[in-house]
């Protein structure tokens, strides 16, 4: 399993649970899971997929998703990263 990690500074958080809840935008091909996590005024966009080449095909679709959803709403992304899930599970 492999994690991309996209960084996003400012944006609305309002606004994005609403987005998600009345009209999500359509996610790329392949993601097995998604998590969003918020800490003030960053946000952190994890998406789990199969296997880098998965992720790699997504590329453009995320691309995509970003001209569609305003820097206002989203933020201004500061980097995108990919790791290895080394372990997942419940304790």
């Amino acid at each position: 399993m492999v994690a991309r990690i996209a960084t996003f500074e400012g944006g609305d958080n309002d606004a994005i649970r609403r987005m998600v809840e009345e009209n999500p935008p359509q996610q790329p091909d392949g993601i097995s899971k998604v998590l969003v996590l918020t800490n003030g005024n960053e946000r952190l966009f994890i998406t789990f997929f199969d296997s880098r080449e998965a992720v790699a095909a997504a590329d453009a679709r995320f691309e995509a998703m970003g001209n569609e959803i305003s820097e206002d709403i989203r933020g201004k992304r500061k980097s995108v990263e990919v790791y290895d899930v080394l372990f997942e599970g419940q304790p």
